[in-house]
């Protein structure tokens, strides 16, 4: 595991071998070889043997990296990106404690966990690249699902995404074809419609509980979306 603070950067560098790298934290500008990448929490970095490559950060990262033997050909991307389930985190977490508490039986779980990488990673090469603005805009949607309860302001997240709220709003209208305060919007109210039917909680604790100011500012925006109040909707045995 490498861990850089604030403003630490890795200097340019090449290695005899592959190398590997999964970020968990932070934001890092990679230059490997001649192409140029943007790293964040879930990135995978591959690098091949003998091409130069570096970390530039200004908020500080932390990763974990591997070294791998294997032909200069090896059919991996020099990008990709974890899924829901951090299927590739967990792998690279696996294999760095095997290396770390090495036991009877370090070598042969070394090789399943890497033919596992080695798949996931030709796998990954196979599918269509995903556009930088497309990965933001999955990342917003991400941070507004976890956050959607609480104050959330656009110019937040857009910061702690590294754009800008004009560029962010342009990248949800190019992808989305919506807003991403009309996302955040339609997030709440669906969590309040389930709350609604399937509770039987208070008109003040749903609004509590899905970011609205008030029993009335949930009321409003349920009226503007199904026409009707929060009582009608919940029923009388729930009203």
């Amino acid at each position: 595991m490498h861990v850089a603070p604030r403003g630490r950067h890795f200097p340019v560098h090449a290695h005899g071998s592959w190398e590997l790298v999964y970020y968990l934290q932070g934001r890092v500008r990679c230059p490997i070889g001649e192409e140029w990448y943007d790293a964040m929490p879930g990135t995978v970095l591959v690098t091949p043997p003998g091409v130069p490559h570096a970390e530039y950060t200004d908020a500080g990262y932390t990763n974990r990296h591997i070294q791998v033997q294997a032909p200069a050909s090896q059919a991996w991307p020099r990008v990709c990106y974890d899924d829901g389930d951090r299927s590739l985190g967990r792998i690279f977490d696996a294999l760095t404690q095997e290396v770390a508490h090495p036991g009877p039986d370090r070598d042969d779980m070394a090789r399943l966990l890497l033919a596992e990488l080695d798949l996931r990673l030709r796998r990954a090469r196979a599918t269509v690249d995903v556009p930088s603005g497309e990965r933001l805009v999955a990342e917003a949607e991400r941070l507004v699902e976890e956050r959607f309860a609480s104050r959330i302001r656009i110019a937040d997240i857009a910061a702690e995404l590294g754009v800008s709220p004009s560029g962010l709003r342009a990248y949800f209208a190019r992808f989305r074809g919506t807003t991403l305060r009309a996302y955040l919007h339609a997030v709440r109210l669906r969590h309040a419609m389930g709350y609604l039917r399937n509770s039987t909680l208070t008109l003040q604790s749903i609004a509590e509980l899905t970011g609205y100011d008030s029993v009335s500012h949930l009321s409003r925006h349920v009226k503007a979306a199904t026409g009707a109040s929060p009582g009608t909707l919940r029923g009388p045995q729930r009203s």
